[in-house]
């Protein structure tokens, strides 16, 4: 066959797509059985084989390119446009996925599954991790929908990517505990279980739902577990209490909240992140203590003739009792 008529061939296929892309999985399966023995390929090819057999006759209009952790036959065109595009084929796809999800499944939340990393081209195999899964997924959420990572129970155990309505964290509780109320025995522990938040997260929130009427507790054990819960009468409409909105990656809110600190001065002070952040003592420990093990930050112990008491106070004393004031930033 002349290489013309395989660069028509590939011409072809990608003039029969709305979108004029096609992932490198889509391309091998839109290639017939004929097709693919064209290109001395089969159904079971690899990215690099397909990539070395097809490239050769891509032609003047068409490239190969990367996005989201996925490499696409396209025609030419600015990448900038082509990942806009791309991106907002998968916040349709995401969203109808989490869709179909709540309406089996009465939650806005979803853990990380095959489905979803198939949309990314990835597999059981292949999952990179919650954080690297993130920052392929992140750019294509829109507006409706949020990730969030919940951080395991135990040192072993390894974080799990949930994909979420951008909603307060407060509605998943409360779904949560609609679907679990309905098993028999009810177990207040599943909702913690269950919920996209640490379970030290989940506690702070709970009694802030508590405080404000969101609950009841109609039961507990001889060990003062609770065995009775419900919605408060009425059931009010979940609202956020004291917790920042999750819209937005914690990392990156306190990136931006150094940023904002900084000044110049190449140092902030960690009792002014508390006050900017607003968050929880754990929320904020937690993620610092992340950032100094993964080497993003540096923990200084300042100056303190010049804080005041409370300054002091909501600083940072780490494991070894060794107290920290200030932090710089190492990676940018």
């Amino acid at each position: 066959m002349l290489t013309s008529e395989k660069t028509l061939l590939l011409d072809k296929l990608l003039g029969k797509q709305k979108e004029h892309y096609l992932t490198w999985e889509a391309l091998r399966s839109k290639l017939d059985k004929k097709g693919r023995e064209k290109f001395g390929l089969n159904a079971k090819s690899l990215w690099a084989e397909l990539k070395s057999a097809v490239e050769p006759f891509l032609g003047q209009e068409m490239m190969f390119s990367e996005h989201f952790g996925q490499w696409y036959l396209s025609f030419k065109r600015p990448l900038e446009a082509l990942r806009a595009k791309i991106a907002s084929g998968k916040t349709a796809e995401l969203k109808s996925l989490l869709d179909k999800h709540k309406t089996k499944e009465k939650r806005s939340y979803l853990k990380s599954n095959t489905t979803l990393l198939k949309l990314f081209g990835l597999g059981t195999k292949t999952d990179p991790g919650a954080s690297a899964l993130e920052k392929i997924i992140a750019p294509c959420l829109g507006t409706e929908l949020m990730l969030l990572k919940k951080k395991p129970a135990t040192a072993r155990a390894k974080e799990t990517l949930y994909l979420a309505y951008n909603k307060p964290l407060t509605q998943f509780v409360v779904e949560s505990f609609q679907v679990q109320s309905l098993k028999k025995p009810f177990k207040f522990k599943s909702i913690a279980d269950d919920v996209p938040i640490s379970l030290a997260e989940f506690v702070a929130l709970f009694n802030q739902m508590l405080a404000a009427g969101q609950f009841q507790v109609t039961k507990i054990d001889d060990k003062f577990g609770i065995t009775g819960l419900k919605l408060a009468d009425g059931n009010p409409p979940p609202v956020p209490i004291s917790l920042p909105s999750p819209g937005q990656n914690d990392y990156d809110l306190f990136q931006a909240a150094f940023d904002k600190l900084d000044g110049g001065r190449i140092y902030v002070r960690i009792c002014n992140m508390r006050r900017e952040l607003g968050w929880s003592e754990e929320r904020f420990n937690t993620l610092l203590r992340k950032l100094r093990a993964d080497g993003v930050i540096q923990l200084h112990a300042g100056d303190v003739s010049t804080m005041t008491e409370n300054d002091v106070n909501q600083s940072y004393t780490d494991e070894n009792n060794f107290f920290y004031a200030t932090i710089t930033w190492k990676k940018r």
